[in-house]
């Protein structure tokens, strides 16, 4: 669903209240209707604080209890959502991370990257050091052999121009 403003959200819930159909004043205004379900269905529960987007921050302990109550009450995942104005996709998630990987699988994952690990680069052997030495100094020759090279033409033109 597209994001749409509060006022947006009270129109389109009115509209339901005055009698229109849920799925054509969701078709009218771009909400899928079962969005627009729990949007009227959280307005009449909580009024207008029941619009607000997002509840974010719960320990596992929470979710485990969310989960529980829902369980023992019988209750769909939408009625659990509008009873303690929770999305009923984060409950459907925390109900299927519960039911793959148990009480871990509501643990919080750490989000971002990883941090970036320099790998060491092992140790040069006395031969590879030698090499590596051998190899600037065979580099050092051959620029001062180009440098003397320049320097005997310059001065070798300089004595044609007088």
């Amino acid at each position: 669903m597209s994001k749409i403003s509060k006022e947006q959200k009270i129109t389109a819930i009115k509209e339901v209240e005055a009698g229109e159909s849920i799925s054509r004043v969701a078709k009218q205004r771009g909400i899928s209707d079962t969005e627009l379900k729990w949007l009227v269905r959280s307005y009449l529960e909580h009024g207008e604080q029941g619009l607000n987007s997002h509840a974010y921050g719960f320990t596992t302990q929470q979710k485990y209890e969310v989960l529980k109550y829902m369980n023992e009450n019988g209750l769909s995942l939408i009625e659990t959502g509008v009873l303690l104005g929770i999305r009923h996709s984060t409950i459907l998630q925390w109900e299927r991370r519960f039911l793959e990987n148990g009480i871990e699988g509501l643990e919080n994952k750490k989000k971002g990257r990883r941090p970036r690990t320099v790998k060491p680069k092992p140790p040069k052997t006395r031969e590879e050091e030698l090499l590596e030495r051998i190899e600037d100094l065979e580099i050092e020759n051959e620029y001062l052999k180009k440098l003397n090279a320049l320097v005997a033409e310059r001065e070798k033109r300089e004595r044609e121009n007088r």
